[in-house]
């Protein structure tokens, strides 16, 4: 439940505040050292973290001093696109339309007149997105084991296990000593640079577990060309994957 701000009021983890111009959300992360505040790229809400339940009323007052920040930071949030037909989109870089056809459960790829690419799929507006984001993230899936694989051989590396999530704060993580890396699935949707170097940044970790110049070195070489293009566009673009649903 939303409730309106009160300044003496006792704030639970969970809890949804009216700001006015947005809404902030209180969660309480017991593994964080500080307060920390960020923008929900799914629901546009502020979301205030705090280490324990005693410290939300510091994270309250953390982002009332921000306010400026956070209503600047909702102001970039692009325009919603849901999975619908007639979207354009791009798969690694691909022009892809998304056109409908009844009876199409899994979604298929087509050849359009002009040359470019259209994805099928039938269904209700909500089943529709729902099958055209389980074909993106299986789509995603594999291209990323395979990328993953090519750049570990060159590590001397194998049986890497990749897998997937829906990241808001991140776009990969990689786990040395399991060997396993998972990356954010809306990558896919990333222009093909961007998700190769997310590729190559986190297979280096395998070997470099840091952000030590040893590490930027093996993203250079895994990468084969200079990687700050593709990081800056991710930093400053990486938010506009979250439009799609």
């Amino acid at each position: 439940m939303t409730r309106l701000f009160s300044p003496r009021e006792a704030y639970a983890d969970g809890q949804v505040i009216d700001c006015g111009d947005y809404a902030l959300r209180l969660k309480v992360n017991r593994r964080a050292r500080r307060i920390s505040l960020r923008i929900d790229n799914k629901t546009g809400e502020a979301v205030a973290s705090a280490p324990s339940p005693r410290h939300l009323k510091d994270a309250v007052a953390f982002a009332r001093a921000r306010h400026d920040w956070i209503v600047g930071m909702r102001r970039r949030e692009p325009e919603r696109a849901p999975f619908a037909p007639g979207l354009r989109l791009e798969i690694r870089g691909h022009p892809v339309s998304l056109a409908e056809a009844k009876g199409v459960v899994t979604p298929r790829a087509e050849a359009d007149e002009d040359g470019g690419w259209r994805l099928v799929a039938g269904g209700d507006p909500s089943l529709y997105a729902r099958r055209i984001e389980r074909y993106l993230r299986a789509q995603a899936l594999k291209a990323f084991q395979a990328e993953t694989d090519a750049f570990a051989a060159r590590l001397g590396v194998s049986g890497v296990r990749v897998s997937l999530f829906d990241a808001r704060a991140r776009w990969g993580s990689c786990t040395p000593g399991r060997k396993a890396i998972r990356y954010s699935w809306r990558v896919i949707l990333a222009p093909r640079e961007v998700f190769s170097y997310l590729a190559a940044h986190e297979v280096a970790h395998l070997k470099h577990p840091d952000h030590s110049p040893a590490f930027w070195a093996c993203v250079s070489e895994l990468y084969g060309r200079d990687w700050k293009p593709a990081r800056k566009w991710l930093k400053e673009q990486g938010h506009s994957l979250f439009r799609f649903s």
